[in-house]
């Protein structure tokens, strides 16, 4: 049936046909159209992007001569970033040149223990 009548007229849609066609039609729609943000969030991303940019032109004044001919990048803090970097213990460094130290004093002392002792003794 085509919803027309048999003088060329349409047929007029009720009020539930038409309400129930916008809602199957707008169902699907709905679920993946994007969401925009709010015009808050809107905000603070531009204050934090602009934050930012000012972070990124005080660093480039104070490092202008190591980063001459590129481009600054801002660095959010690390409550914005992905992952924040694990924060190193300052003797870390000190501890792995000892660890490392050891090692090869081990495989020395098993390559050649004469050697080595005939050093210490």
């Amino acid at each position: 049936m085509s919803g027309e009548l048999p003088d060329g007229a349409q047929r007029p849609i009720s009020d539930e046909e038409w309400a129930r066609f916008q809602i199957d039609s707008e169902g699907p729609a709905r679920l993946h159209a994007p969401k925009e943000p709010s015009a808050r969030a809107r905000m603070v991303t531009e204050r934090l992007r602009r934050a930012d940019e000012e972070e990124a032109r005080r660093q480039g004044r104070v490092r202008r001569l190591a980063r001459r001919g590129r481009p600054v990048q801002a660095r959010p803090d690390g409550w914005r970033s992905w992952t924040a970097a694990p924060a190193r213990r300052p003797r870390g460094r000190l501890r792995a040149f000892l660890w490392i130290l050891l090692a090869v004093a081990g495989v020395l002392l098993l390559l050649a223990p004469g050697r080595v002792l005939g050093l210490l003794g």
